[in-house]
This record gives C-alpha cells, structure tokens and sequence, in this order.
C-alpha cells in the first residue's frame, strides 16, 4: 500500500471532519473547532492518503521550548489521535493496513524532538510507534457505559457514595445547572491554590470561548453544589460528543471540602449526561485518591496510552531538575500540612 503524510490544505478539511464524524476512535477532542481553540490556531492536520483518500488523520500542535521543536498534547484534551477510517475486510487485512498506517505516522513525526500525545481507549496498538523509537505509558480512566439502565439501579453506587449524597443533601446542598463557565474556572483555581499550585493559565485564556463554542454548538453542561446562604461549594464542567460525556473541568472551595459537593456535582453530570448520550468518562486520574473516589461511583476501568519521544537532551535534562523542584515542593507541602494539623491539636487543648 502506498501511502502519503502531509499537512491538510484548507481545501481539505471536509475531509477531516468526516473522518472526526465517524472514525471508531472520533472524539470532540478530534473536532476542528476544539483544535482550534485550546491550540490558540497553532493546532495542524496530519493526514494519511492513499492516493485521494483519506484513510488516517493526526492533529497536531507544533511547539518550541528551549529552542526545542516538540509535538504537544493540548491542555482539557484527554484523547488526541491518530483516526482511522472504518476498515471493511478481513481481521488480517485490516491489522495489516493499520499497522502500515500507524508506522507512517510515527516516520511523519520524526522530524520534531520531543512528542507527546494520547491515543483514544479504542486504539489498542502502538507497536508500529515502538518500532520507531516511541515509549508507550499505560494511563487509566473510568468510564460508565450504559447510563440509563446504570442509573436506573442505585446499587452501582458505593455506599460511601450514597452516605455522602444524603449527608449533603440534608445539610441543605442543592445542585444548581447550567451555571457560568467562568464560575467552575474560579473553582479550579481555588482547588489548585490549596495544594500550593497555579492554576493553568493556557486554561484561563481559552477557557471562556472554548466553553463559549461548546454552549453554541449544545455540548456544554456545567454544575454547582451550592448551598442556604449561596455559597458555592463545588463547580464542574462537561463536555460531550455522539458517544460520551466528558467530566472537563472542576474545583471547589477549600472552606467546603467535606460538605459533600463534590459527590453532589459528580451525580448531577452524570444524571445529565444520560439524557444525551449512553456513556460517561470521568477523564481518570493516575493520582491515587482521585482514582479512588471515580472507583466508588461503580464505572469499569478503561486503558489508554500516552505515547512520548525525547531526542533533545536539553529537554532531558530541563525535565529532571523540574522533577526534582516538584519533589522538593511536594515535601514542603506535607511539611505545612503537618506544622498545620500540630497547630490544631496544641490549639484544642488549651
């Protein structure tokens, strides 16, 4: 099979938006119009021909840090490429034309020196990419596929789950729909200021016209867990396609950890999401409590790769010592909470 990757022209681009309507691995991530904005424009269309036809496409964002040329993945992007057009034919064919596809991808982007971007959960085979230098890391997500019939039996949900729901409920937590983006923003931030982080600001400066189009085009669904006096407790955004809800973006103030308005906010998207489509991703976290509380909520375990490769040892190098300032800060952190959690105790016995 002879096959050609490039960049698609302007002219091409009702190509693409077939394949991202109806590739097995579409996505809203793969959307022009998403592209476009959490890229800031600078998103690119790699696609893979044969002859006329456009069998695979591969969004990219070419970036530069440190004089280094690097392929990123976009900020609230879980899932980035490639796509596939749907493959008639027998299992070994299609295997075959995949794995052709899939190395003259992983060729195509040899020319940058730092890549990194996720592959959807319904692409399973990254060997090509390994076969050309790639380095592949298992990451995990939950998801609640069938939503209807799932909600329709509250046993799915842990008991510590539905404890947490009535003990909101009767401390008088409502969930208010449809509140303004810019309010779950605002509780991002308040949730990355307590554990002593910035929150993006590539985020905060897309995030009003990226929640702008997805409200114009009816796939955007946020929430807030407020309580008696208005207080917002809890905010969360959700973005969904044909197939799948996605949990986006969400925060809470710091005040209000324990009133329940996270669990509160997390049932009301995924109530939400059941009138729309027939599955729900929580977009799973490899942090170990967050991984812990989406476990509760009774969805099944979904795999998905990251795949990277660092050619630029300035880059290496940048990395490790930002790793080691994390760790650094990471220890000061625990320090505070400790001297903080002593402080209370001296307090209560005086």
């Amino acid at each position: 099979m002879q096959l050609d990757v490039r960049e698609l022209t302007e002219a091409e681009f009702p190509l693409w938006d077939r394949l991202a309507a109806e590739s097995p691995q579409r996505s809203i991530f793969a959307q022009r119009w998403w592209i476009d904005i959490v890229t800031r424009g600078g998103g690119r269309l790699l696609g893979c021909f044969t002859g006329p036809n456009l069998v695979a496409g591969l969004p990219i964002w070419p970036c530069e840090t440190l004089g280094v040329r690097r392929l990123r993945q976009p900020p609230l992007t879980p899932y980035w490429g490639p796509l596939f057009r749907v493959s008639p034919g027998k299992v070994a064919t299609q295997i075959t034309t995949e794995m052709d596809v899939l190395r003259a991808l992983a060729r195509a982007l040899q020319e940058w020196q730092d890549i990194t971007l996720t592959f959807h959960p319904s692409l399973t085979n990254w060997l090509p990419f390994h076969w050309e230098g790639f380095n592949q890391l298992t990451r995990y997500t939950y998801r609640i596929d069938h939503l209807t019939s799932f909600l329709a039996d509250g046993s799915n949900l842990h008991k510590d789950v539905r404890r947490t729901l009535r003990k909101a409920e009767e401390a008088g937590l409502t969930c208010r729909d449809q509140v303004d983006p810019m309010e779950v923003l605002r509780q991002n931030d308040l949730s990355m200021r307590r554990q002593g982080l910035v929150g993006s600001a590539e985020i905060a400066a897309f995030w009003p016209q990226l929640a702008q189009a997805a409200r114009e085009r009816n796939c955007l669904f946020t929430a807030a867990a407020v309580d008696g006096t208005g207080a917002v407790h809890k905010a969360t955004a959700m973005v969904w396609d044909d197939r799948c809800a996605y949990s986006l973006l969400g925060g809470g103030d710091p005040k209000y950890r324990q009133s329940g308005g996270g669990v509160l906010t997390s049932v009301r998207e995924i109530e939400f999401a059941a009138t729309v489509v027939p599955c729900y991703d929580f977009e799973g976290s490899m942090i170990e409590p967050i991984e812990q509380y989406f476990r509760q909520f009774g969805g099944s375990l979904y795999t998905y790769f990251l795949i990277t490769r660092t050619t630029s040892s300035r880059l290496r190098f940048a990395r490790l010592l930002q790793r080691q300032v994390n760790a650094v800060q990471q220890r000061l952190r625990r320090s505070r909470t400790m001297e903080s959690t002593a402080d209370v105790e001296q307090g209560s016995t005086v």
